[in-house]
């Protein structure tokens, strides 16, 4: 029978100290050659980027509204429906307690 044993390479693992002082570093050195510019050492420009997700945010608000405004409207079509119903029972059953024997005859036949 083959084993089926595979050997990763060991890789060094940086300590989680030693990554967020590299990448504080990186975000200290960005931050003073740029100059409180937009583009980061890499060369791209953030602004447009950051443009389109506010747009993107500002339709994801307006969907959510709408979507809240759909809720409240099947809330109250429902509560509508629910008081309807609770009053046509209330009739049914009224009359079939003052006619209860003529409804015993009708549904006797």
């Amino acid at each position: 029978m083959q084993t089926h044993d595979m050997k990763l390479p060991l890789n060094p693992v940086a300590s989680l100290t030693e990554t967020r002082a590299n990448h504080q570093a990186e975000f200290n050195n960005n931050n003073n050659n740029n100059n409180n510019n937009a583009k980061p050492a890499t060369g791209v420009d953030m602004e447009p980027r950051v443009i389109e997700l506010e747009t993107h945010l500002k339709y994801i608000r307006r969907d959510m509204d709408e979507v809240r405004n759909d809720v409240k409207s099947i809330k109250h079509r429902l509560a509508y429906s629910a008081g309807g119903t609770a009053v046509v029972l209330g009739l049914l059953g009224w009359v079939a307690n003052s006619r209860f024997d003529q409804v015993v005859t009708l549904l006797v036949r």
